[in-house]
């Protein structure tokens, strides 16, 4: 009796433990995915995240971020004789000679996915192809994506041209941050007004079903067919090409919350589906919490100078950070003063706080100080009282002489009158 009860109790424990796991990690369809916080980069979930996977139109994240960095929106560029001609796949037919602003070959860019404007973009900015391309991966190192490598502007298979589900997060929480282009992403139709080469308006609508879903297209989400539409998504971006499969990046914001997900190399709308679960669990297992606001004091620093004097630090910004809801991570806080000299100005640096989950620096903000600290001649050990009694010895010393010469400048002329006086004395 008593081993069956112990079987049960096991059996009833084990169950519990794998629903607990299969809500708290969901299961992924595509070969490749991960979630992340937007605001701190914080790595939630993932699958396979730094496997090497083609990114097909995804790469034209980098091609937008950079031409926005590289120039305005109202910048009119120009089509070349070759542009048209270079390329197949997504386009919006572009001709030779045609000119249209960067901001209808951005939303061309991300919308339609088209591959000429990707093309025209890079010649237009960089000059060629070949030195656009090496920006991108110049940027990419700079964004910490060590894992990518670009050989175009727009995506079209080439088995040097590569990156990771990790790589890409980091770019597109770079990309995020830029006004333009989260407008230009969440979108959701978008048309090109006749130009010198086409008389007739050109209309798009944005290709992530996230964001934008007219069809019957259906996904299966917790034993329920729904539609991809996702309430909270805000981008980003969708690719295909047949060595890449489906590939999707994608953001979602929820009180306050910012969570981007990407998955790649899936069938179908898998994309879809593995980024409902993500954000869904990500919205359900974390939320952000402010640790600190900017201005709030933290102690007070005395200053070795023998007067005991003390300045306030406060903190220089806001911190906050993304928790689990359920049982919220241990965050510990360090407080480090620097060796200060005086004078100090207001805003001056004096110190920081660092914030650290298991041992680890998740973030710091600067202590300053939040009025200006003038400098004092004293000295310690005693100089303090040392050097007033000096100064009080010596304005009587000044008094005195003051005094001297004063008693000095009476006694003359008194002996003049006298003088005088015998004078007339004498002469009479």
């Amino acid at each position: 009796m008593i081993k069956k009860v112990i079987a049960c109790i096991l059996l009833f424990s084990v169950l519990i433990l794998n629903s607990y796991k299969a809500y708290a990690e969901p299961s992924l369809l595509c070969d490749a995915a991960i979630l992340i916080d937007s605001a701190t980069g914080t790595v939630l979930a993932g699958k396979n995240p730094d496997k090497k996977m083609y990114p097909a139109s995804l790469t034209k994240i980098m091609t937008a971020i950079l031409a926005l960095e590289m120039g305005k929106m109202s910048d009119v560029i120009k089509v070349d004789d070759d542009t048209p001609h270079e390329i197949f796949g997504s386009h919006i037919a572009l001709e030779p000679g045609e000119i249209l602003t960067l901001k209808d070959m951005l939303y061309a860019l991300m919308l339609p996915s088209a591959n000429d404007a990707a093309l025209a973009i890079a010649k237009h900015y960089a000059g060629s192809e070949k030195e656009f391309v090496r920006l991108m991966n110049e940027k990419a190192k700079e964004l910490g994506a060590y894992s990518t490598n670009f050989v175009n502007p727009h995506g079209l298979h080439d088995p040097n041209h590569y990156t990771t589900a990790a790589d890409l997060a980091a770019i597109t929480r770079y990309a995020m941050k830029n006004e333009d282009f989260r407008k230009i992403v969440q979108t959701k139709r978008y048309e090109i007004q006749p130009t010198n080469k086409k008389d007739e308006v050109r209309y798009f609508t944005n290709l992530n079903r996230l964001i934008y879903n007219t069809g019957q297209n259906q996904i299966y989400i917790d034993g329920v067919y729904i539609s991809p539409l996702y309430e909270y998504a805000t981008g980003v971006k969708t690719g295909y090409t047949p060595e890449a499969g489906n590939t999707l990046v994608a953001s979602a914001e929820k009180n306050g919350t910012e969570l981007i997900a990407v998955a790649m190399n899936g069938v179908s709308l898998e994309m879809y589906q593995d980024a409902h679960y993500l954000f869904n669990f990500g919205f359900n297992e974390y939320k952000v919490e402010t640790l600190i606001t900017k201005n709030t004091f933290v102690k007070n620093i005395k200053i070795e100078n023998g007067d005991s004097r003390e300045i306030s630090a406060i903190t220089e910004s806001d911190f906050s950070t993304i928790v689990k809801t359920s049982s919220p991570d241990k965050i510990e806080s360090k407080v480090t003063i620097n060796d200060l000299v005086l004078p100090l100005s207001k805003d001056d640096i004096v110190g920081k706080i660092e914030y650290l989950m298991d041992g680890k620096v998740i973030g710091t903000v600067n202590l300053i100080t939040p009025t200006p600290v003038k400098s004092t001649l004293v000295e310690k050990s005693g100089g303090g009282l040392f050097l007033s009694i000096l100064k009080f010895v010596g304005y009587i010393v000044i008094f005195a002489l003051a005094v001297l010469f004063i008693f000095k400048i009476y006694n003359d002329i008194r002996i003049r009158i006298n003088r005088k006086k015998r004078r007339r004395k004498y002469s009479s």
